[in-house]
């Protein structure tokens, strides 16, 4: 798979040896990132998918990730992020498009999200994919900060596999 980049690159399930590389990200994308230990425990999670997209040549420079629980009535988007040397290439859009093709897939009903309410990159994005905003969450963030949460019905989103 070929992005916008020219940079051939591909998905695969997140391992331990990713850890250091999405803590990395992870610290540098959020106010308030996860942990190691979060990482970890969604690794042993039965319910948990997390991909990383990494590059085709060494498959070792993890160029982003997500993580979202897959459940009966469909799928949570927990955490998706994009190293920042990385973004405007359309590679967090790839992420998106991995978890859309499993609830697609798995014949889930819809995808369910939390944003922060200033994180206008991230909501651009899930608004182009066709996300909506339902309602918020106030305080939701331990700083105090609101939450939007948003969701796409799966049949609304089967265009945005590739």
């Amino acid at each position: 798979m070929s992005t916008s980049s020219g940079i051939p690159v591909s998905i695969r399930p997140m391992v331990d040896d990713d850890l250091k590389q999405a803590l990395q990200i992870e610290m540098q994308s959020y106010p308030q990132p996860w942990s190691l230990a979060n990482f970890e425990s969604e690794l042993k999670n039965p319910i948990t998918r997390a991909l990383v997209l990494t590059d085709d040549e060494t498959d070792s420079i993890v160029v982003g990730y997500i993580i979202y629980w897959v459940q009966a009535e469909g799928i949570s988007l927990l955490n998706v992020a994009v190293d920042p040397k990385w973004r405007g290439f359309g590679f967090g859009m790839k992420l998106m498009q991995a978890m859309i093709k499993e609830a697609v897939q798995e014949d889930l009903p819809r995808i369910i999200l939390e944003v922060r309410a200033s994180n206008t990159g991230a909501i651009e994005l899930y608004q182009s994919i066709g996300f909506i905003v339902t309602h918020e969450r106030k305080r939701f963030y331990a700083d105090g900060e609101t939450a939007l949460v948003m969701e796409i019905k799966t049949s609304d989103a089967t265009g945005m596999i590739q």
